[in-house]
């Protein structure tokens, strides 16, 4: 089986961190500026930056682990499948326009594979 599925998911969150620096440096370089501890509910626009590029980290952290699964050629729990999934779907039905739309090859690629990974047990 191609292992695809947790690198793509890396990419989305290289882009969502790059794509965010961009977007939010001033408030990005304002957190960073103030020390980082306690520097973002006080300001506008900092909350905003910092889950954004918060959430492109954690894409990362979950697209690798998604890839070692792979890797090892061991089955996505359905947990995770569904999860990620559902929280697909709640991205690009709460803010159809965004970027919720890359992650919909990922979630397809992971219910497929539970269908891949059957028909690799049980021919």
């Amino acid at each position: 089986m191609t292992r695809w599925v947790g690198r793509w998911i890396i990419l989305v969150g290289v882009i969502h961190c790059v794509f965010g620096t961009f977007i939010f440096f001033d408030p990005l370089s304002g957190i960073v500026r103030d020390g980082i501890w306690n520097a973002v509910n006080e300001y506008a626009g900092r909350p905003l930056a910092f889950w954004f590029v918060l959430f492109g980290f954690m894409s990362i952290l979950f697209g690798a682990a998604v890839d070692q699964i792979e890797k090892d050629q061991q089955e996505v729990s359905s947990f995770l499948r569904y999860g990620f999934s559902s929280l697909t779907l709640l991205a690009i039905v709460a803010m159809p326009v965004s970027g919720g739309w890359l992650m919909v090859p990922a979630a397809i690629g992971l219910l497929l594979r539970k269908a891949k990974m059957a028909e690799h047990i049980d021919p």
